[in-house]
């Protein structure tokens, strides 16, 4: 009985350090997507509001698309 509980601690801490090292290695990559997908989503959006006269259904064939 003892070996089982040891075994299963012994699981369950290396998930959680997995967990924890994964952890602190993805904050930095996700920081730096956020701030490029800023940047291309106010270039693209400058770019649309620069058409005249951009009318609902346009928009929201745009918005459809995945382009605003």
């Amino acid at each position: 009985m003892k070996t089982v509980a040891i075994w299963i601690l012994s699981v369950l801490a290396a998930l959680f350090a997995g967990y924890m090292y994964g952890k602190s290695r993805a904050e930095t990559k996700i920081v730096e997507k956020q701030v490029e997908v800023v940047k291309y989503v106010a270039q693209k959006r400058a770019k649309i509001q620069a058409q005249p006269n951009a009318r609902r259904d346009e928009l929201l064939e745009l918005m459809l698309a995945g382009r605003l």
